[in-house]
């Protein structure tokens, strides 16, 4: 049964006819998907699928929330396979709904099409609506406080007094913010030239044309940064610090073809997996090919590749060939590699690499001394503005939300031992302090990622919302009114 209570309300019961419920927490990308799948692939009735989600609508989430024109997806828009079994889906909608013609910036080189942020979360909004206009999805506009167990379900409470008692909950949320290192964030919390989340592109509008601006990061967000400044006239001084100096890769134009094996027969460790790497990216150099193609390969067996490797091997990957990864298979789009290009070219825009040895504060300045590989100098240098964009922080995603750290409390579910997000199993399932999964608590998107590995990408992410969907199905169409409840933590 899914009871919902509106603030100042009498409570409103919706029979179940001895169906489980479903509550997903997060509208974005991941949470639409799952929806999406469970409203097609099942006979459900009204109100059968919740979807917290505090955005207007949803599909957009973190990523894709922006009416920001300067951000764009970093992968042409063919490739962006969102709806399974419709590859082409946001390329025709591009085209039939006139987007595309509206955004001539989105075609670059002999035709490829790297769409705005935003075009993809208003496709996916539309995608919804049907769902949600027909009451199979609802959506409640809502941040989840809590999630505790009640008999066999969850209850599940928005910030707004919302409640939902369900069979089934989805974590569906997205990557946690970015945490500024600690002498940054000690010296500079508070400061109002400190800007913490670089998600919120319109904070970038109280900066100057010519003022300078250290960009705390060099990757994908980073130069995100840089390009929403620079689409709003800002001429000044740019300077991207961080600690390797490695910069994300340009994508390349044209059809790539994905080159090379790396799963029949298995790589069993992280330095043969990098020799291979190397091999088939010399195989494809020789043969006229980009290397590009051989990441995409790495990207499409990812999955395969990590759970093959053994736990030990997993952690030095992570440890020693993480950021060289990320920088080839999480690519610029053209016209950001472009922009960023001409503006190293010019000095307006530098990358350093090295550590942070001194933060001083002042009303209109921020003075910073960096260490600077490779001579290990001391640079000082003067800025109008600080800007954290170092990625997620991913060991923080239970902490930062209270309701991820109160079941990791009760024994529901725990952090994965990468320190990549949420332990689960390959039924994306939560694993909880007993080692056990916990039966109707699952684990969709990157949070899952400990588990899966290659699990950010459209396609990857669509494709384990699609095994979710038919697991619950399966439960669904099992089950009898009161669901076999799960084993209770101490």
């Amino acid at each position: 049964m899914l009871r919902m209570t509106l603030p100042s309300e009498k409570p409103m019961i919706f029979t179940g006819h001895g169906s489980c419920r479903v509550a997903i927490i997060g509208g974005g990308f991941a949470g639409a998907s799952l929806a999406r799948q469970l409203a097609i692939g099942a006979g459900w009735d009204d109100q059968q699928i919740a979807v917290f989600e505090p955005r207007a609508s949803l599909g957009a989430g973190l990523a894709y929330d922006t009416a920001d024109p300067a951000l764009r997806l970093n992968v042409e828009a063919s490739r962006m396979r969102a709806i399974p079994g419709e590859p082409d889906a946001f390329f025709r909608w591009l085209e039939l709904s006139g987007t595309k013609e509206a955004d001539p910036g989105s075609q670059v080189g002999s035709g490829s099409i790297y769409a705005r942020r935003s075009d993809f979360g208003r496709f996916m909004a539309e995608r919804m609506q049907p769902l949600l206009d027909r009451g199979i999805v609802r959506h409640v506009q809502e941040r989840v406080e809590r999630i505790t167990r009640s008999g066999p379900r969850w209850r599940v409470t928005g910030n707004r007094g919302t409640e939902i008692v369900a069979d089934v909950v989805v974590v569906a949320t997205s990557h946690p913010r970015p945490k500024a290192p600690g002498m940054i964030a000690q010296a500079l919390n508070g400061h109002p030239r400190f800007i913490t989340d670089p998600s919120r592109t319109d904070l970038l509008a109280h900066i100057r044309p010519d003022e300078r601006v250290f960009v705390l990061g060099a990757g994908l967000t980073a130069f995100d940064v840089v390009a929403s400044l620079r689409s709003r006239g800002h001429t000044g001084r740019i300077v991207a610090f961080s600690r390797s100096g490695l910069l994300p890769q340009p994508q390349v134009g044209g059809a790539l073809t994905p080159t090379g094996n790396f799963v029949n027969p298995p790589a069993t460790s992280a330095l043969g997996l990098l020799r291979r790497v190397r091999l088939a990216i010399g195989e494809a150099e020789r043969s006229g090919l980009p290397w590009q193609g051989v990441f995409d390969a790495l990207r499409q067996q990812g999955q395969t590749i990590w759970q093959a490797l053994p736990h030990h091997e997993q952690a030095r990957f992570l440890r020693h060939l993480r950021r060289r990864f990320e920088t080839h298979r999480y690519r610029m789009p053209p016209q950001v590699a472009d922009l960023i290009a001409e503006d190293m070219r010019n000095g307006s825009l530098i990358a350093r690499a090295g550590r942070i040895c001194r933060v001083e504060r002042a009303p209109d300045a921020i003075s910073i001394d960096l260490i600077v590989k490779p001579d290990g100098l001391v640079e000082r240098q003067a800025f109008e503005w600080v800007v954290v964009a170092t990625g997620p922080d991913h060991t923080a995603a239970i902490g930062s939300q209270p309701y991820l750290a109160e079941l990791d409390r009760q024994g529901f579910l725990k952090a994965d031992e990468h320190g990549l997000g949420i332990a689960c199993d390959r039924e994306s399932r939560a694993i909880g302090l007993d080692g056990h999964p916990t039966e109707g608590l699952f684990i969709a998107g990157p949070l899952a990622r400990g588990t899966f590995g290659e699990l950010t990408g459209v396609p990857e992410i669509a494709a384990q919302c699609e095994q979710i969907a038919r697991l619950i199905i399966e439960t669904v169409n099992g089950c009898r009114p009161g669901c076999r409840p799960m084993m209770h933590h101490s």
